[in-house]
């Protein structure tokens, strides 16, 4: 029985919880029920998930208060395809991107495939996240400070839903999904959040500079620490990391199948950067990615790549 349904209340509360401010009125009223988050704001919010959209975009600072920064921060990549076998509205992957101070925040998250309501989860998590209204100082001082009313709100919302017997059951034991982010402020610093097999990738002249939360291929696994929806928050162990960027530092985020991948190119002493710098669009991953499922070198699982660039911003109005 397939207990994934469209819940376009969950999505208001959930939204009208988090986003009490003058963009709130930005986001797609059918919201991430649908096939996921689209285009929104040209040079405000990109959304995505597990769809055949392309959400690449180039990132205009030029409006915020940062925009003294002689950097600019570029969405290069974001891309995600759905197992295979399985439609669009069963992607379990979500994505968020928002400008603004620290100017550009990210977020990835993986649902479980074995909880319900996953995908509502996941989009919840991120947007939770990206939009929340909290100062960074304070989530990043505790972790868990922007999970905690997202909770309960969840369980708010599940009371008052009209499910069958079993449904209720199931949904009584949780949702979960892994979770991973990112945030790039004004001096070059950034800091990252993660929970589970999604991972960031800090790429510094075609060298892997960090990998976080995981750093080797065998540590993946199909237990992957997860966040939950009746987890306390405390008993969550979210890790952090943090560091500061040069120009010309990408960053990716990736979903486990495209991390393992990544990882195991490494330890064969190949070089993963110089194909991923090559998928320019949404078909050319689309391809690569059954291409390697068909020779099974990357697990069949929902699969998302972002990647992150970070640009002198002379160079970047050169070229615009």
């Amino acid at each position: 029985m397939n207990l994934l349904i469209k819940l376009p209340i969950a999505t208001d509360i959930v939204f009208r919880y988090f986003c009490n401010n003058s963009c709130s009125g930005l986001h797609s009223q059918h919201g991430y029920a649908n096939f996921g988050f689209k285009l929104i704001a040209t040079t405000t919010h990109k959304y995505g998930d597990r769809s055949l959209y392309n959400l690449s975009a180039k990132t205009n600072l030029q409006d915020l208060e940062t925009k003294k920064s002689q950097f600019d921060v570029e969405l290069i990549q974001g891309f995600s395809v759905q197992k295979a076998g399985n439609a669009i509205a069963e992607c379990e992957d979500i994505w968020g991107c928002v400008q603004r101070n620290p100017i550009m925040s990210i977020a990835l998250s993986d649902g479980a495939t074995e909880s319900s309501f996953t995908r509502e989860w996941a989009s919840s998590l991120v947007t939770a996240f990206t939009d929340r209204q909290l100062p960074w100082q304070e989530v990043y001082a505790c972790a868990t400070t922007w999970l905690l009313p997202l909770q309960a709100t969840w369980q708010q919302w599940l009371k008052q839903q009209d499910l069958s017997w079993f449904a209720k059951r199931k949904a009584g034991e949780g949702a979960f999904a892994t979770f991973v982010s990112l945030e790039v402020f004004a001096d070059l610093s950034w800091k990252s959040l993660a929970v589970g097999d999604s991972c960031l990738f800090v790429v510094r002249d075609r060298t892997l500079q960090k990998s976080f939360p995981l750093q080797k291929s065998h540590e993946f696994n199909n237990r992957p620490r997860l966040i939950g929806t009746n987890v306390k928050a405390a008993n969550i162990n979210i890790l952090q990391i943090h560091g500061v960027a040069k120009c010309g530092d990408h960053f990716y985020l990736a979903t486990d199948a495209i991390a393992c991948w990544i990882f195991k190119q490494i330890e064969s002493n190949q070089d993963p950067w110089v194909k991923l710098e090559q998928i320019r669009t949404q078909d050319l991953f689309a391809k690569w990615v059954t291409e390697l499922r068909d020779r099974y070198e990357i697990a069949n699982d929902d699969t998302t790549l972002l990647c992150l660039k970070i640009q002198d911003a002379t160079e970047v109005h050169c070229e615009s």
